[in-house]
């Protein structure tokens, strides 16, 4: 990684976590988050298969990022589409195809999030959000990304049709955490890394 501060975020493959990241990480969840119902229920591919191709484009495009010397925001959030994709798909599949219902689904998840974030964290020694440049942290950056977006998609399921708050509920449970987890940035009460990540959970509009 470069040594020059400016140097690391201007090759960063990561974006900047700026009120523009968060504009961005919502629309692009909430497409992804749809273009899984697309291939799933409106192409008729079912969960699985659906799934199995969400996750094939994903692989694909990550090694782009991987193999490429230069950062690109076209290809990030190209990534950030597809681990929505994937997240609704993973998140479809543990509640209407395994029957683990959408609280079962969500506990799942938070505990493969968690997991995901502490081997991050024993592995790299740190877990940084920006800038990114290795390998091995932008694969858990991903993988936490992907559980993070399935988890997303479970909570959203859990509040709008099993406790009935449908989408304009969702949308405001939403808003109020993301409200909270912004006070509570600016009043330096809490992990930098745990904000990032609950925000990047709740940042979404569930259909």
């Amino acid at each position: 990684m470069p040594d020059n501060p400016s140097l690391a975020e201007q090759t960063s493959k990561v974006a900047a976590i700026t009120l523009v990241f968060w504009i961005m990480k919502v629309v692009t969840t909430t497409v992804g988050d749809l273009s899984g119902d697309l291939l799933s229920l409106t192409l008729g591919l079912g969960y699985y298969l659906a799934l199995a191709v969400a996750l094939a484009v994903m692989a694909a495009v990550l090694g782009v990022q991987l193999r490429t010397q230069r950062a690109s925001s076209a290809v990030y959030w190209a990534l950030m589409l597809l681990s929505s994709t994937v997240g609704a798909e993973v998140s479809d599949s543990l509640d209407r195809a395994l029957h683990w219902g959408a609280l079962g689904g969500a506990g799942l998840l938070l505990g493969c999030l968690l997991a995901t974030l502490a081997i991050w964290r024993l592995n790299r020694g740190e877990i940084r959000i920006y800038p990114i440049h290795a390998r091995a942290a932008l694969g858990f950056y991903w993988l936490a990304a992907i559980f993070a977006n399935s988890l997303g998609s479970a909570i959203g399921d859990l509040v709008g049709d099993r406790l009935g708050f449908g989408v304009l509920g969702g949308v405001v449970l939403n808003a109020a955490v993301l409200a909270l987890l912004t006070i509570l940035y600016y009043t330096r009460r809490a992990s930098r890394t745990g904000l990032f990540w609950t925000a990047f959970v709740f940042s979404r509009i569930s259909f």
